[in-house]
């Protein structure tokens, strides 16, 4: 099972350094359904960037700009799950920052975290 996890940055060039561990984890075991940078301009419109697919079908996550939310799979917000997270993280962004949205599996949680964490990320997850 996954769940959807995000880490906010200050800026798109540390969350490109955190979509960056992302994959190092995929490659070494941890299950990634999907992911993807959101960022706010210094005018505050939401920029929605298609980071990439470490696993899971392909078109999974969609950007969106000009203050629209992140399109995530069905699969990643079953029920709605997700959804809310992706929605307060957007509203949230202060203007320049980023965040890394990703669907992980369960098991992988704490390493994501410790990574995370580790390039300067604050996270956020649906509870």
């Amino acid at each position: 099972m996954s769940k959807i996890v995000a880490a906010v940055f200050a800026d798109r060039a540390k969350a490109y350094e955190g979509y960056l561990a992302l994959k190092h984890l995929a490659a070494n075991g941890v299950e990634v359904r999907a992911s993807a940078i959101i960022s706010k301009g210094s005018d505050s419109a939401l920029i929605g960037g298609l980071a990439g697919l470490s696993g899971g079908p392909l078109g999974a996550l969609m950007g969106a700009v000009g203050g629209a939310l992140i399109g995530v799979s069905a699969e990643l917000t079953e029920n709605g799950e997700g959804t809310e997270l992706v929605a307060r993280i957007s509203k949230e962004l202060a203007p320049g920052s980023a965040a890394v949205v990703a669907g992980i599996a369960e098991e992988g949680m704490s390493s994501f975290e410790k990574k995370m964490r580790a390039v300067g990320g604050t996270i956020q997850r649906k509870l």
